[in-house]
Formats: C-alpha cells, sequence, structure tokens
C-alpha cells in the first residue's frame, strides 16, 4: 500500500484502554481444518511413476473424476461435440531422479510445476515437490483443484481456444471451479468448508509475483484473478468459463510506482497502517454514508490496539476476540501482537483489509442493520471490498492519498481465507463466501453489498 502524500487531520485516535460496553462483533482468530478424506480407494489408472504414492493416489482418482465430468460436460459446453479423453500419458515426476516427461527438456521444467502439454497431450507433475508440498499445506482437496486447472489448458487445445497466456490460465481456473463444484456436490469427495478454504488458499499461493504485468507471456494471474475465476466456474458453471476472452473478463495487475516500493514489496510499515487507514476508512465512510443513507457519518469513537488485558466492551470483556467492532461503545479492538504477526505473515493490506471489514459493520449498525451475523459479516467484507474500489480507482484525490500496490487485492484475499478460528465459518460464513463477498465490493460498489441476500 502507498502512501503518495501527507495525510489530512487524524480523525480517529489511537488508544491503549477504553470505557465499558456490552457486546462485541466480528472476533476473529487464526487456524486451521482437518484434511479432506476421500470417498474412496484410487482406481487404476496408467501413471508412469510411483503409482502406491500417496499424491499419485489422489491424482489418479481426480484424473478419473475429471476425464468423466468433461464426458459428460464437453458436449454441453461445445455444442455437442465429443470429449476425447487425454491420451498422451499421465507422468508422475521425481526431478531429482527422471525420467523426464514428455515436453520437458530439464528436470527445471517439471521441478515446482505442473503441466499439461498441448503437442503430446500429456499431463505431468513434480511428485515429490510441488504438489506433496501443497497437500502438507492445504489439505487433501488441493491436488485435484490442480488437476482440474492443468485439464482446462487440454480443454483449450480440443476447443482451438486462442487468448493471451493469462486469459488462457484464468480460464483453466474457472474450468477447475467448475469441476470443483461438481466433485464436491456429486459426493466425490467430502469436502468441509474449511477443506475448500484451505485448497482456495494453496490455489492462492501459485499467483503471479506481485508487479507482473497482465501481458507478460508467463503471467498467470494475480491472487485477486484467479480466484474470481475460480469462484466464477464454481457458482456459475463450464458455460461461463468458455465464454472467457481477452479483456473479459478484466484481470487486475498492477504496476510497481517506484524503485522503492518494489524493494518494499510494496508494504508500508506495520505503524503505518494502523493509524493512517482508519483515517482513510474515516473519510471514506464520511463521503459514503450520505449516497447510500441520506444521514450524516457518525466517526468510529476510536482505535485500540490491546495487549494481554482485553478492553470491555459494554459490560462484557472482549477477552478471547483478536479484532472486533464494539458496538455500544462505538470502537474498532484488536489484539496487537497477533495482528502484528499477521502483518509480518500476510502484509499491510491484509491488516487494512481487516480494518475495513470492522467498518464495515459500523456502517450496517449505522444502517440498523437487523441480519444474522453470517450475512452482517459477508456485508461487511462486501463494504471493504468497496472501500478497497475507492483506493484503487483514486476517486477521493483530494482527500486520500492512499493507491494500491501490487498484491495489495490478493493480500485482502488471503487474509479473510485464514484470519478465522473455530466457529468463525459458522458465525461468519467460511472464507470461500467471504473473498466472493469482498470481490462483489471491489467490482459493483457499496450499493450492491447493501442489496446482498
Amino acid at each position: 500500500m502507498r502512501l503518495s502524500r501527507v495525510r489530512p487531520a487524524v480523525v480517529v485516535t489511537i488508544a491503549a484502554i477504553v470505557t465499558m460496553a456490552t457486546a462485541c462483533s466480528s472476533g476473529q482468530t487464526v487456524g486451521q481444518g482437518p484434511q479432506t478424506s476421500s470417498s474412496a480407494n484410487a482406481p487404476s489408472v496408467p501413471i508412469t511413476g510411483d503409482r502406491s504414492d500417496p499424491v499419485n493416489v489422489l491424482v489418479a482418482r481426480a484424473i478419473v473424476d475429471i476425464q468423466g465430468y468433461w464426458t459428460t460436460e464437453y458436449p454441453r459446453v461445445y455444442d455437442g461435440a465429443v470429449y476425447e479423453p487425454v491420451t498422451g500419458g499421465f507422468y508422475a515426476v521425481d526431478p531429482g531422479t527422471g525420467p523426464l516427461p514428455p515436453c520437458a527438456e530439464s528436470a527445471s521444467d517439471i521441478a515446482g510445476n505442473a503441466f499439461y502439454c498441448a503437442t503430446k497431450d500429456v499431463v505431468a507433475w513434480d511428485v515429490k515437490g510441488l504438489l506433496p508440498d501443497l497437500r502438507k499445506t492445504y489439505g487433501d482437496f488441493v491436488i485435484p483443484v490442480v488437476l482440474a486447472h492443468e485439464w482446462g489448458h487440454a480443454l483449450q487445445a480440443r476447443s482451438d481456444f486462442e487468448g493471451m497466456t493469462i486469459t488462457r490460465e484464468i480460464q483453466a481456473d474457472c474450468f477447475s471451479g467448475a469441476w470443483s463444484r461438481h466433485a464436491i456436490d456429486a459426493g466425490e469427495y467430502r469436502v468441509s468448508s474449511v477443506d475448500l478454504d484451505r485448497a482456495l488458499a494453496g490455489f492462492l499461493s501459485l499467483r503471479d509475483e506481485p508487479g507482473t504485468a497482465a501481458d507478460d507471456p508467463s503471467a498467470h494471474g494475480s491472487g485477486f484473478d484467479r480466484i474470481n475465476a475460480f469462484q466464477n466456474g464454481y457458482e456459475n458453471g463450464p458455460t461461463t468459463c468458455a465464454g472467457y476472452r481477452d479483456g473479459a473478463p478484466a484481470v487486475v495487475e498492477l504496476p510497481f510506482g517506484s524503485a522503492a516500493d518494489a524493494a518494499a514489496g510494496g508494504d508500508a510499515p506495520y505503524e503505518d497502517i494502523i493509524a493512517g487507514v482508519p483515517v482513510d476508512l474515516e473519510d471514506y465512510w464520511s463521503q459514503v454514508y450520505p449516497e447510500l443513507t441520506g444521514k450524516r457519518w457518525t466517526p468510529v469513537r476510536r482505535v485500540v490496539p490491546f495487549g494481554s488485558q482485553a478492553p470491555a466492551c459494554g459490560d462484557t470483556s472482549a477477552e478471547g476476540y483478536l479484532l472486533f467492532y464494539c458496538v455500544p461503545d462505538n470502537y474498532v479492538g484488536f489484539e496487537n501482537d497477533s495482528m502484528q504477526d499477521f502483518y509480518a505473515e500476510g502484509g499491510d493490506f491484509a491488516v487494512a483489509a481487516l480494518l475495513a471489514t470492522q467498518w464495515g459493520i459500523a456502517a450496517l449498525t449505522q444502517m440498523g442493520d437487523s441480519s444474522d451475523e453470517a450475512m452482517s459479516s459477508q456485508r461487511a467484507d462486501c463494504l471493504a471490498g468497496a472501500w478497497t474500489a475507492s483506493v484503487l480507482l483514486q476517486n477521493r484525490n483530494a482527500t486520500s492519498g492512499y493507491s494500491l500496490s501490487p498484491g495489495d487485492l490478493d493480500e485482502a484475499i488471503e487474509a479473510l481465507l485464514t484470519f478465522r478460528g473455530p466457529g468463525d465459518a459458522d458465525r461468519q460464513g467460511a472464507g470461500f463466501v467471504r473473498t466472493e463477498a469482498y470481490r462483489s465490493g471491489v467490482i459493483d460498489g457499496a450499493k450492491n453489498c447493501l442489496a446482498t441476500s
């Protein structure tokens, strides 16, 4: 996140201790869910490599289901055309020992990689690096999700699809999302909301490096672009994916504004984010709230970073909450050490986006929103996205000095997927749903957030 000029006077004060309260809203903690379990043993698939390897067992099951899915869906999507299964072979490769698959000229071509090669009609993957590392970190379901992406490229070869590299990649992401919805709904995989969030976080880890240009021949899309495409396929099905063209949907790949910004990875210091983002949020809501409601915005009274002693909220302690909006006392609180750790892990805009969700809840509270906690949370996530769009578009130039750096949108998506704990998915909605709400705010604006039902 970049700060391009001197800020206006501070509206929200930082305080360590605040006075009394009764209820806290949207507390969030960090955690991970269990691994996905399979519903059956892997079928026999002619994999070149160790078929008994646990990763290859997962891959084999995925191949059978993905091929079966496209046998049915391909004619529906492509006007009766018959799906031709991949015939060149499936290669599970240890880059250190080989042998190399077709289309690979050296071990570096497959190390840390999975790919579909159209000239040989083969699918290959690194069975010692990429896939086991993804599985260990993000769970079983990330493996078929990655395979389904590679099948997206196989579909492009069969349908003679042409487009920029980034268009081809996000279309394959979309196809992966469409298959994932089928696999979950059909019971081919038992996937909880936490499992899906973890798989999506794994998908997010494969995004472009911040600063990559959209027309770069190697561009695969920012995390924001890739998650958008996956969710588009998941929600709307494969016919939507088949309609992708260069520029439609639009992609968001931001360049670095300066060498200094690039050297810092686009991250402002933690103290600047904690002090400055609330000010910018107040500036945004002072302008947008009257447009939405015809009423004046009542500023959030204070921001309260706290240590081992949680503040009070009305008549209740905020103990156990890492981030919350206190409804009766109109303040935002967060546990400072945890937020600093999250800044170190997720980046400056992860923290900014989380703060923005609490201002969204404050706005909904002022509006008298009576929806349940999950819907309020998703509306607040959407409103955080609308604030982000304002920063992205720089449509408050007279009062706001912020602009987005490459990777900021990805940091926001990752924050909504990972800054949570036991019970949060039930109370606030799964990360998948929250990121979808956030994207909606970025793309469609604040009014759309209030229309969400």
